[in-house]
């Protein structure tokens, strides 16, 4: 999931890493989290980028699913964090997790495209998936060795989310 709306970007990047969600932006993640309780959407750990408005975007999310013990902020989700090892750290978790990760662009979609992708990781690929601010992608793994393998089951728009 890519974080909700927090206004333009600030040209300071020690103060972009602390901007926050808007108003509006924590509604709209609301809105989205009850509607994916609605859909039946599980999980049962969150990894979140540990800037400020992608955390809170984890934080409303946890909230609504009684979760909130289960946040670990990872520096491999900042926008210029390492994939490789996100997907090292993943690998660990048990097989029966599911994950629900909080992040930017254009890390988010290069994830996964990496992963469903056939190429093997490439950081010159074009990226064909672009997560809208409170977009979300499901993609179940099918592999983690000797990379990362996954099928895209779904990708949805905040717009189409509040619709549920």
């Amino acid at each position: 999931m890519r974080h909700g709306y927090a206004g333009n970007r600030l040209s300071d990047p020690m103060k972009d890493i602390k901007r926050e969600l808007t108003i509006s932006g924590k509604k709209e993640v609301v809105e989205i989290a009850k509607s994916l309780k609605k859909l039946g959407v599980k999980f049962n750990v969150i990894f979140s980028s540990p800037f400020t408005r992608a955390f809170q975007t984890a934080q409303i999310i946890a909230e609504e699913y009684k979760l909130t013990e289960q946040i670990e902020q990872s520096e491999e989700l900042k926008p210029d964090g390492s994939k490789g090892s996100l997907y090292n750290k993943l690998s660990k978790l048990s097989i029966d997790s599911v994950i629900l990760i909080v992040g930017h662009e254009p890390y988010l979609s290069g994830m996964i495209n990496d992963i469903i992708s056939n190429d093997n990781y490439n950081k010159n690929h074009n990226n064909n998936i672009i997560l809208k601010k409170a977009g979300l992608s499901r993609i179940k793994i099918t592999s983690t060795v000797p990379k990362f393998k996954g099928e895209l089951r779904w990708l949805l728009t905040p717009r189409i989310l509040k619709k549920i």
